[in-house]
């Protein structure tokens, strides 16, 4: 009787566990190194902060940009998880220990940005295209597309699941442009 009893508790429980583990998806966002993560580094304006949160979500990290054309990845605890500084269009993402993690160079038309890592490798490429971002790996397979909607920003893998998404606040409007 007892195996009986026991696997009637077994098969609820079990259900419970895979529908809350249902959002949370099997390869998690690591602020600093994700697609999300790569676009905020790039287009956070000076003063602007993004809370990036995972697909169930839970706060995995800020990214605050600083008047200095750089923007500091924090994670939920506070503790720093690297820096992205722009000069003349390309970025550097520095790691919390100060390495060079990858960099970001964008084409003349400014439609599309090819990151690589710090040994100069391409590991990412993301193009512009109707409201939204569309990155790809170095073989040219879709990671991710990024849709914002106002100040949220969705990220969804190549399946269409959600891993991520960010809210932006604050921020100085865009300079107009000079004469």
């Amino acid at each position: 009787m007892k195996p009986y009893w026991m696997a009637l508790f077994l098969i609820p429980f079990m259900s419970l566990t895979g529908a809350l583990r249902a959002a949370d998806p099997g390869k998690t966002t690591a602020p600093g190194s994700d697609d999300l993560s790569r676009y905020l580094a790039i287009k956070t304006r000076p003063g602007e902060s993004a809370v990036v949160r995972d697909a169930s979500g839970r706060t995995l990290a800020t990214a605050r940009s600083s008047g200095n054309n750089s923007v500091v990845f924090r994670d939920a605890a506070g503790r720093t998880l690297g820096t992205a500084t722009t000069w003349g269009g390309r970025t550097v993402f520095r790691d919390a220990a100060g390495r060079t993690a990858w960099t970001a160079n964008p084409s003349a038309n400014g439609q599309n940005i090819t990151y690589h890592d710090a040994a100069g490798r391409t590991q990412r490429t993301a193009s512009t295209s109707g409201g939204s971002v569309t990155f790809r790996d170095a073989a040219g397979r879709t990671t991710s597309t990024l849709r914002q909607n106002n100040s949220s920003i969705t990220a969804r893998d190549s399946s269409g699941r959600t891993q991520s998404t960010s809210w932006t606040s604050g921020g100085k409007p865009a300079a107009p442009a000079k004469r």
